[in-house]
C-alpha cells in the first residue's frame, strides 16, 4: 500500500546520498534513470470493503500521498525526474478475487465489494491521469495497464469461441494457456516423504509459467511483465524519441561524435 511508498522513498534517498558522496553514479546513468512507481492493487483491494464515501476519500488520500512522494523524488533528482506510472488494474479479474471474495470460501457472496472495486479502479485511474497532467516537477508517462490486461482476457475468450473483434483481437491467437488461473497454486501445498520425515515443498508451480497471465493469486506473471515493459519502452520511444533513454558521451575524442541512444529501457516491477 502507499504507506510503504514513503518507506521506499526514504530508503532510496539514503542510498542516493551515498552514491553522490562516492561519485559512483555517472552522468549517463543519471540521464538514463527512469522511475517506475506502481501502487494501487492493495489500496483498492482494501478500499473496496469501505462504504462509498469512505472509499472515495481514501482514494483521494492515496493520490495525495503518491504525488507528495513523487515530488520528493523529483526534488532530489537534479536532471528532471522521468516517471512511469502504470494505471490500476481491476482486481476482480485476479484469481485471488474469486478465492478470497466471490468464491465459495470468500467474503463477498453478494458481490458488493466487486462492484465497489470496479468503480474505485475508474476513480483511481481518472485521478491519476488528471494529477499527472497537472504535475510540473518532471515528466510522467501513464500506462493503461488495465486496458492491456482486459485485452489479454478478452482475446483469450475470443480464441476459445473461434471469434475475433473489429480491433483484430482473436485473429492471431492468444499467447496464454490460462488467463483465469495462476501458475502458482497456493491452495495445493506439496510435501515430500524421506524415510519417516516429511518435508514441505510449498505451493505447486506450473511447468510453463510464460503461458500463464498470472503468476499467483495476486500478481501478473513474468511474461506479462515483460510484455508490459516492452510496450512501455516502444511507446515512449515513439512518442518521446530517445530523450528518455541514456546516452553515452565519448570520454576522449578530438572530434566527438553525436550522442547515440543506448539500449536501456524502462522496466515494470
Amino acid at each position: 500500500m502507499l504507506s510503504d511508498l514513503k518507506t521506499q522513498v526514504r530508503q532510496w534517498l539514503r542510498f542516493e546520498k551515498k552514491q553522490y558522496t562516492s561519485s559512483r553514479m555517472r552522468a549517463k546513468e543519471k540521464r538514463g534513470t527512469i522511475f517506475t512507481v506502481w501502487f494501487s492493487l492493495w489500496d483498492i483491494w482494501y478500499y473496496s470493503q469501505l462504504s462509498g464515501g469512505d472509499a472515495s476519500e481514501a482514494i483521494d488520500q492515496s493520490m495525495d500521498t503518491l504525488f507528495e512522494q513523487l515530488g520528493i523524488i523529483a526534488d532530489n533528482w537534479p536532471l528532471g525526474a522521468k516517471i512511469i506510472l502504470p494505471e490500476a488494474m481491476d482486481p476482480t479479474f485476479l484469481p485471488g478475487w474469486s478465492v478470497k471474495r466471490t468464491g465459495p470460501a470468500g467474503s463477498d457472496h453478494r458481490a458488493d465489494d466487486q462492484r465497489n472495486a470496479i468503480q474505485l479502479v475508474k476513480q483511481w485511474n481518472s485521478e491519476l491521469d488528471q494529477r499527472a497532467s497537472n504535475w510540473r516537477k518532471g515528466q510522467i508517462y501513464i500506462y493503461s495497464t488495465n486496458d492491456w490486461m482486459m485485452d489479454q482476457v478478452r482475446e483469450a475468450q475470443l480464441v476459445i469461441e473461434h471469434m475475433a473483434d473489429h480491433n483484430g483481437l482473436g485473429h492471431s491467437g492468444s499467447p496464454w494457456d490460462s488467463v483465469h488461473s495462476a501458475c502458482v497454486d497456493t491452495t495445493a501445498n506439496r510435501s515430500h516423504s524421506h524415510g519417516t520425515k516429511e518435508k514441505a515443498l510449498g505451493p505447486a508451480t506450473c511447468s510453463n509459467p510464460h503461458k500463464y497471465l498470472f503468476w499467483d493469486d495476486m500478481h501478473l506473471g513474468p511474461e506479462a511483465h515483460k510484455m508490459i515493459g516492452q510496450g512501455i519502452a516502444q511507446d515512449i520511444a515513439e512518442s518521446h524519441g530517445d530523450s528518455w533513454f541514456a546516452h553515452e558521451q565519448p570520454e576522449e575524442s578530438k572530434d566527438p561524435e553525436p550522442e547515440t541512444a543506448s539500449d536501456k529501457k524502462p522496466s515494470v516491477s
